[in-house]
């Protein structure tokens, strides 16, 4: 896995980037942490309306202690598995214009991608890294091919 710091993708770039997953993964994640709540019931009342438009694609959620990016000394959190398809692409477009502000509030945070079960792209949003998998070598490479989605 190669890990990009303090590069956020934003914008057109953004648009791209959601574009080039929905080509290459089928799944994507995001979290809610539990630790981070004050009260559950109104955080979760807020994270059902804001996915509602999505929720048929729903697939599972996991209370987990880690994920990708993090690993929690202490506690859980609520990890959100979704299908990846034209619906829920124009949800995170609509929802965010960068893979930084995933992170709360007021969005769940951790923007995950998979393909089948293998990680493709995982966002570590509060602390600005990503990581993406080993079809690049260096972050000149996303880019590129994110850019060149854009001109399509």
């Amino acid at each position: 896995m190669l890990e990009i710091n303090n590069q956020d993708i934003k914008g057109q770039d953004y648009e791209a980037l959601l574009e080039l997953a929905l080509k290459k993964c089928d799944c994507f994640a995001f979290v809610q942490r539990k630790d981070m709540m004050e009260d559950e019931s109104v955080i979760m009342k807020l994270h059902n309306n804001l996915v509602e438009p999505i929720q048929k694609s729903l697939i599972k959620v996991n209370e987990q202690s880690s994920w990708i990016v993090t690993s929690l000394l202490e506690g859980t959190a609520y990890v959100f598995y979704y299908e990846l398809n034209e619906e829920t692409k124009n949800f995170l477009l609509s929802s965010s214009d960068s893979l930084f502000d995933w992170n709360r509030p007021p969005l769940p945070e951790d923007l995950m991608f998979f393909k089948g079960n293998q990680i493709w792209l995982a966002s570590c949003s509060h602390e600005r890294f990503f990581i993406i998998n080993d079809d690049y070598k260096h972050i000149g490479e996303l880019i590129e091919e994110i850019r060149s989605i854009k001109k399509r």
